[in-house]
């Protein structure tokens, strides 16, 4: 998660370290790479359920920034921190396209099926927002969060009044969805006895803001004051996930014999440090010169060492009449891609073995997002070979520039 306190980095500093012993056993090694990478990167909040007008006005509040016309039918935005704002659409025949600035009207009319955009907005250093596009269909909207249920961590279920219908679909959503999950009622919180009494348990919290079609005294100075109160729960609930999270990875280096001490009964919560920016989206003056390409690319190389490492047995010993199988692997190399190409987005502009190794890593993620698409065995054996491609390709370049391999 983004904005750590310097006692987290140390932790995760000393967490790589682990990983960097080739005595590590595979179980504690796969428990350290997870929250390595969920520690690092941004909380993702997904806005998701029936109300899809009242979910884009309240991810406008959230942002403070107009995302897109509130009142055109919107695709799956996913939206993080950038320094420059850009847009990277997926058309419904799998090309892409890609622009500088926010999403514009000449994009918009290609009618993409999926868009992820980087906004220079301070709330995105610390979470990234996915707005789900799904109707009120059941299994349309079933089929999405299926979809949508690894690349989220914080859900709100937005609605009005959490009909039976929303309760059947949201009662079959995979497990993810509700490790943390509220339930965000556009409804007027005097009225809410039988909304309360319906709600599950798997909401930690019930949110209510104003109702735009209820009340049409309602206007965005309330919308924004609701989302405000919405977003400060989100941050003292991301500020416990992370203490849980360091306590979690402290132990693993105990166990690991790293000589990492637990802290004592007064120590009181990990205090986390708003004001420090996202290690992916931070000004880095510590990326060397890329003429050293052996300090550039030897972490991303790492990574993709480690995250290749049980996805390739994976696809060795899986279980062929197991449905999952296919459909994990696409969303591990997705995830992978990702995160090289969060890497990359810090690289030098001005080198040209940078500048292609990272144009590789954005087509070997367009493609992955494609396959996962796709879905099936073929595909799932496509999107590894890219990885194997993206690791020969580092390896290449590293050989070329006479620097050894570590």
């Amino acid at each position: 998660m983004a904005s750590l306190a310097p006692c987290t980095w140390k932790t995760l500093d000393e967490l790589e370290a682990v990983l960097g012993s080739a005595a590590i056993p595979p179980r504690i090694a796969r428990s350290c790479e997870e929250l390595v990478e969920r520690l690092r990167r941004p909380v993702r909040v997904g806005l998701i359920g029936f109300e899809a007008r009242q979910r884009k006005r309240l991810l406008g509040a959230l942002l403070g920034i107009e995302v897109l016309p509130d009142r055109m039918t919107w695709p799956t935005v996913e939206i993080g921190f950038a320094e420059r704002p850009h847009t990277r659409a997926t058309l419904a025949d799998g090309s892409t396209l890609a622009a500088e600035g926010l999403p514009r009207a000449e994009l918009l009319g290609q009618e993409p099926v999926f868009l992820k955009i980087g906004a220079p907005v301070d709330a995105l250093r610390r979470m990234t927002f996915l707005h789900l596009a799904a109707g009120e269909d059941a299994e349309e909207q079933s089929a999405a969060l299926r979809w949508a249920a690894r690349r989220i961590d914080f859900a709100l279920w937005c609605t009005r009044d959490f009909s039976a219908l929303e309760a059947r679909i949201w009662n079959a959503a995979a497990p993810e969805l509700k490790n943390h999950a509220y339930l965000v009622a556009f409804a007027p919180e005097a009225g809410a006895g039988s909304l309360g009494a319906r709600t599950p348990p798997d909401f930690e919290r019930v949110v209510f803001l104003p109702d735009e079609n209820a009340n049409r005294g309602s206007d965005d100075a309330d919308m924004k004051a609701g989302a405000r109160r919405l977003f400060d729960k989100l941050a003292a609930d991301i500020d416990d996930a992370v203490a849980e999270d360091l306590d979690a990875a402290r132990l693993l280096l105990r166990q690991c014999d790293q000589g990492i001490a637990a802290p004592g009964p007064d120590a009181g919560p990990t205090p986390v440090d708003v004001d420090r920016p996202s290690p992916v989206t931070a000004d880095r003056s510590d990326i060397p010169a890329s003429s050293d390409l052996a300090g550039l690319l030897s972490e991303p190389l790492l990574y993709l060492r480690r995250t290749s490492r049980d996805l390739f047995e994976a696809l060795e010993w899986h279980d062929a009449d197991s449905p999952d199988w296919a459909g994990d692997v696409l969303e591990r190399c997705c995830e992978v891609t990702d995160g090289l190409r969060d890497r990359a987005a810090d690289w030098p502009e001005d080198e040209e073995p940078v500048l292609a190794l990272r144009g590789m890593i954005d087509d070997a993620a367009d493609m992955a997002t494609l396959l996962q698409i796709e879905g099936g065995p073929e595909q799932a054996q496509d999107a590894a070979a890219l990885l194997l491609q993206l690791r020969s390709a580092f390896e290449a370049s590293l050989v070329r520039s006479a620097m050894p391999l570590n």
